[in-house]
């Protein structure tokens, strides 16, 4: 009943104000536009409309569609509004089906159900948005179902400012698109394009501005993999009343400086800052408290995602978003006597916010900036808890941060990261000396800095023994007979941000014999195998993301049964930011092989795609195989019939140059008597 209290209130069916103007659209566009075909409709029109002149904004919105199948018949029969009742409201003007010259009408009031489908419930976030919802009947193909609402409200921390993104769908594009802005003079809207978006036609009539932007045949793209999250590929425009990101800062900063901790609390802060006097040891013991103590869970209701909640509400549930753990750790910060701020970022466009307008409207996440002896540190209290002093925490977060103080001027840059050595994977060998003898396997694996913590954290969530248990199966996976002979072992230096893990098989049957049977082949895989992929195709338009700088290493030794021979091999293999060696020795009985790989760079460019799928192709042959064979019952390295041939030549050789030697010696020998 309160939903349907609720629904009454803020879901009308009212007739279309004077302000919207829907013009005429095409219904039959050529069958040689196929570009806004998908899950059987055809997307005839999208039209936003915005006015600004009211103290209420309004945002309006027309979708078209032709069913073309059954499927696209469910998909445009269920029409799904969602708002926030804690500052927005719906009229909905018309809800059509267009069959022939037959208009059937379905905007009714109780018609619509309101809906609390919390659709980001299961990223632990309660937003207290509402769903209406209607099913129209008696859909068919060929139906055309157009629709048109109106969503009223401002963001209540906002105020009546407008902070707002347009995109033209390159990658699931309408027929046509357009939309519309209304706005007073006397409100400054920054407008700025991104991709080539229409040219905006402007009509200007007393006081009030009328932009257009329309789009139509827009062609579909379809996105390349690994392509930066950061870089914008649709046509969009920009929209903000911020001059400056001063403004952003100084209009946030308020709801992020509360100083008042709960007693409790203030006395857990006391004790840890009396244990801890070093300011760097206090930062990250205050890091990792918060880290342990505030789970994650998002609840925002009414405010448009932009503040936290008070502290004593955050500390009396022990649950947060990213807004109260920075909150909460920023004032406890403050109290131990640190220099602490909120700071807003972009998880997707760190690299790009530097090129954005001001606005509130390019953050998804607040972390926090530490100053200490003259250098920022950017720590996340939402991370899993980390490990290391403060210099050997990691940190993150890429690209820009708006730090929320007063006297925030600009951005601040977070820096690019450094190539950290995050994995060295080592094995050590021992193959018996007959076909049945098991191999001995001693495994060293260290993880550092974030590979660190995301270990620590594995084990911490699925236990130590699980590890363990996917460890010995990737290895079954080439040696099916392999068997643990010893529990994991667990070297842990936090200070560091090291984890160090020890692990011992035995394998019997290492050795398979091949196809044809005319030899055995022991097939080891190394480490490094499936951490860069190899993209399709021989042109590409974006660069490709590499992800966060690394540096990996994995090293083999094989202990023999018998003198093993072979010249080994050494490949290097570079483009821009990226480079990877690969290299082996044969010793005697030691056979090694070795491989590192470094990149030093988020990007690739397009243009090194060959370079970058050599390095990734040549990563991917991660077996690493010898060839032997069975002789009086002992192991012995296999060699090809050429091989044979040349080594008994060369044996032959040197016997008979030896014999000659021998016969010449003997000669002066008996001449002498």
């Amino acid at each position: 009943m309160r939903l349907e209290r609720i629904a009454q209130d803020l879901v009308q069916c009212v007739p279309l104000p004077d302000w919207i103007d829907h013009q005429p659209y095409r219904s039959e566009i050529p069958d040689t536009d196929v570009s806004c075909v998908a899950s059987g409709l055809c997307r005839l029109l999208y039209d936003s409309q915005l006015d600004l002149r009211n103290s209420e904004q309004a945002w309006h919105c027309r979708t078209v569609q032709r069913v073309l199948t059954r499927e696209g018949a469910e998909r445009a029969a269920n029409v799904v509004v969602e708002f926030d009742p804690g500052y927005q409201r719906i009229d909905v003007h018309f809800v059509r089906v267009l069959r022939g010259a037959e208009v059937i009408e379905h905007a009714k009031a109780d018609a619509f159900q309101l809906l609390r489908r919390e659709t980001n419930l299961e990223r632990l976030i309660f937003d207290g948005r509402l769903t209406a919802s209607l099913l129209i009947p008696d859909v068919r193909i060929g139906d055309i179902v157009d629709l048109a609402v109106t969503v009223y409200g401002n963001v209540p921390v906002l105020g009546r400012r407008h902070a707002a993104w347009v995109v033209f769908d390159s990658f699931n594009p309408w027929f046509e698109h357009r939309h519309r802005l209304l706005r007073p003079l006397e409100r400054n809207v920054i407008a700025k394009a991104y991709n080539d978006p229409p040219e905006a036609a402007v009509v200007v009539a007393g006081q009030t501005e009328d932009v257009r932007w329309r789009m139509t045949g827009q062609e579909r793209r379809t996105i390349e993999a690994l392509t930066p999250s950061w870089v914008l590929l649709r046509p969009a425009l920009q929209f903000s009343e911020f001059e400056s990101w001063s403004d952003v800062a100084r209009l946030l900063a308020p709801f992020y400086e509360g100083t008042e901790l709960p007693p409790a609390l203030a006395e857990e802060v006391d004790r840890l800052a009396a244990a801890t006097p070093e300011p760097d040891r206090r930062a990250v013991e205050w890091l990792r408290f918060v880290q342990r103590e505030l789970r994650y869970f998002a609840f925002s209701l009414g405010e448009g995602g932009l503040t936290p909640r008070a502290l004593d509400a955050i500390w009396s549930t022990r649950f947060g978003d990213c807004k109260d753990a920075a909150t909460l750790y920023v004032a406890g910060a403050r109290r131990m006597g640190l220099d602490a701020c909120a700071a807003l970022v972009s998880t997707t466009h760190g690299y790009s916010l530097n090129r954005f307008l001001p606005s509130s409207a390019v953050f998804d996440h607040c972390i926090v900036r530490l100053r200490l002896d003259e250098r920022s540190y950017w720590l996340d209290p939402t991370a899993s808890v980390q490990s290391g002093t403060l210099k050997h925490v990691f940190q993150p977060h890429i690209g820009w941060g708006l730090v929320l103080s007063h006297g925030t001027v600009e951005l601040e840059e977070l820096g690019r990261g450094a190539a950290l050595h995050v994995l060295h994977w080592e094995d050590d060998i021992t193959i018996g000396p007959k076909v049945t003898s098991p191999a001995i396997v001693r495994r060293k694996i260290d993880y550092s800095f974030w590979a660190a913590d995301a270990i620590r954290n594995r084990f911490a969530n699925d236990g130590p023994s699980a590890f363990a248990q996917t460890m010995l199966r990737e290895l079954q996976d080439v040696w099916p007979g392999a068997a643990e002979t010893a529990p994991m072992e667990i070297q842990d230096d936090k200070d560091r941000n090291t984890v160090t893990l020890s692990l011992n098989y035995e394998v019997r049957d290492c050795w398979k014999p091949a196809d044809d049977g005319s030899q055995l082949k022991l097939v080891v895989a190394r480490a490094l195998g499936r951490e860069l992929q190899p993209l399709p195709g021989e042109r590409r338009e974006i660069d490709i993301v590499l992800g966060r700088p690394r540096k990996m290493t994995g090293f083999v030794r094989l202990n023999m049964p018998s003198r093993w021979r072979g010249d080994g091999w050494l490949y290097r293999l570079e483009a821009s930011g990226v480079s990877f060696i690969d290299r082996s020795l044969v010793n005697g009985r030691t056979v090694t092989a070795s491989q590192e790989l470094v990149i030093d760079a988020w990007l690739l460019a397009a243009a090194e795609l060959r370079a970058y799928n050599d390095i990734a192709k040549k990563l991917g042959e991660n077996l690493f195989i010898l060839t032997g064979r069975q002789r009086f019952g002992r192991i012995r390295q296999w060699l090809s019939l050429k091989v044979r041939f040349l080594f008994a030549l060369r044996l032959f050789w040197y016997v008979v140059w030896g014999g000659w030697v021998l016969i010449f010696l003997i000669s002066i020998l008996f001449a002498r008597r």
